[in-house]
């Protein structure tokens, strides 16, 4: 597996000398994005299902922690849980 840096204007003229190219902005030197060749595809599209997952899922049990479903807390509630809040 090879990775190289081509402009973008390289790329559309159909520059591909590596399987995997990031896109650079010429003037700013900025990445504008990936190309990766279809023989790379699943693997890549795996590992990013896979990390998105993996983000959702932090994100959830963060919120539960939050809210008391793991750790301490209480199993109460909304209305229970205000209530002593006020007590």
């Amino acid at each position: 597996m090879t990775i190289e840096q081509v402009s973008f204007r390289d790329f559309i003229r159909g520059v591909m000398p590596a399987d995997i190219l990031q896109l650079l902005d010429k003037r700013t030197q900025k990445s504008k994005g990936l190309f990766i060749s279809p023989k790379y595809e699943e693997d890549v599209l795996a590992f990013i299902e896979a990390k998105e997952k993996q983000r959702k899922e932090a994100k959830k049990k963060a919120l539960l922690d939050f809210v008391g479903a793991f750790g301490e807390g209480s199993d109460a509630s909304h209305q229970a849980m205000k209530a002593s809040k006020y007590e």
